[in-house]
């Protein structure tokens, strides 16, 4: 099952081949015969392997297609947006090197959820000799065309020039083109390290959440004394913020900092932040005269209230961080400018700054690999029918010093834990209860 919640992702070679990326290309272009799609690639092995098939797919049914090369995914948004009916990328974000993917949204650069619009549309395609050899021969410059550019001068237009000492982790990803080019202008005093292409990601998975692959830029903070690292999965619409101590700040601590800030310049505005985020996070938000709004976790669905409510900004667990002012998708570089502006205004370390947000004591995300994800989140709610509950996504359920919200994964037989109480042996305790109470379950459920 490749067509996920949020995105087309595989294997390559196993799950996702050049047949598949053909079949794909020809798919689309039937649904968009005529019409103007930007194409960019990851820096992959099965992201540079694929591009080709699909690209002649969407050629062979009438496509015009333009190629922007390695970009990150933020960067086919900003492409995409206003200039092209369709925006394509080849990318499997934050996975190991194995695998590759497709990431594609609209003009307005809001997704296309594989499942309800291009899953119904696919057919499989023979791919013979012939066309195998023409397909080796197309010549990408000819298609090429810089989007690079426009998105230099954006930032180096909005973004301030800052006297802080950074460290940045490009984990080998597609941030080390455009990105890099950017931050070694924004910054003087910089340490970059993994900050060269490689698709195999030699120095560590490209991840922004998982501890091991962050050791590298707590390191290197530490040993440089830098004010502040930042670390980019590999299609870089995720930034992990890292203080000057080498401490890693969760995403929602971040987007409480961000949501200050942003309310200095847009006065009672709506702000959404998703449900596994910390309390502090809307108690912040009204605190400075905004209106915090729920959602559901996902970048499809983040994208799509923000447009309906017309959000300046939203942040998410995971470290992704949405702007109006840049068309509603994800902008890591637009998130630091913010932090960055935070540490500045406020005077402070960036330590300083968010021990003022850590008022809760949050479990972080912890899945359950489980045989019935349904019987099992009944039973909770059964559990725990005293306490409020919502189900919003999964469901979260507010007792009176804890509350948890338990999700089933779009993907694999886990459930994702978060929960969060007003004192850290709470929130210790009430991770055990809930896990000896999950394994109980798993015992009795049918396979």
């Amino acid at each position: 099952m490749v067509f996920k919640a949020y995105d087309i992702r595989g294997i390559y070679d196993k799950e996702l081949n050049e047949k598949f990326a053909y079949s794909l290309g020809r798919s689309i272009g039937r649904e968009y015969n005529g019409k103007e799609i930007l194409v960019g690639i990851d820096v992959r092995m099965g992201s540079k392997a694929l591009v080709k098939p699909f690209i002649y797919g969407l050629l062979e049914e009438g496509c015009r297609v333009r190629y922007a090369g390695v970009i990150s995914t933020p960067l086919m948004y900003f492409g995409t947006k206003d200039n092209y009916d369709l925006g394509i990328i080849l990318t499997a974000s934050h996975n190991p090197p194995q695998y590759t993917g497709f990431k594609m949204c609209d003009k307005d650069a809001i997704p296309l959820s594989p499942i309800e619009k291009i899953k119904p549309i696919f057919k499989n395609y023979e791919l013979n000799e012939e066309t195998t050899k023409e397909i080796e021969d197309i010549d990408l410059e000819k298609l090429k065309v810089d989007i690079i550019e426009s998105y230099k001068k954006f930032f180096l237009k909005r973004c301030e020039k800052s006297d802080k000492k950074i460290t940045v982790d490009f984990a080998n990803g597609a941030t080390t083109i455009a990105e890099k080019e950017i931050l070694n202008e924004l910054f003087e005093d910089k340490v970059f390290i993994n900050d060269y292409p490689d698709g195999t990601f030699p120095a560590h998975q490209p991840d922004t959440l998982k501890m091991e692959c962050l050791k590298d830029i707590i390191k290197a903070v530490k040993e440089n004394n830098s004010d502040l690292g930042i670390i980019f999965d590999g299609d870089g619409d995720r930034i992990g913020i890292i203080d000057e101590e080498g401490n890693v700040l969760q995403g929602d601590i971040l987007t409480a900092i961000i949501a200050k800030e942003i309310l200095k310049e847009y006065e009672n505005t709506k702000i959404i932040y998703d449900l596994r985020c910390s309390k502090i996070v809307l108690e912040t938000i009204e605190k400075f005269g905004g209106e915090g709004v729920k959602c559901r976790v996902g970048h499809y669905f983040i994208k799509k209230l923000m447009h309906e409510i017309d959000a300046v900004f939203a942040g998410e667990l995971s470290n992704h961080f949405y702007f109006k002012e840049i068309g509603y998708f994800e902008s890591p570089l637009l998130a630091l400018n913010y932090i960055l502006k935070a540490m500045e205004e406020e005077g402070k370390k960036l330590s300083e700054i968010a021990k003022e947000y850590k008022k809760y004591f949050h479990s972080g995300e912890i899945n359950f690999k489980v045989k019935d994800q349904k019987y099992i989140m009944e039973k909770i709610k059964e559990r725990y029918k005293n306490c409020k509950i919502e189900e919003i996504d999964g469901i979260s359920i507010y007792c009176k010093d804890f509350w948890f919200n338990i999700r089933p994964s779009n993907t694999e037989p886990l459930l994702r834990l978060n929960l969060e109480a007003e004192k850290e042996d709470i929130m210790k305790e009430k991770v055990e209860e809930i896990r000896k109470y999950i394994e109980e379950l798993n015992k009795d459920a049918k396979i």
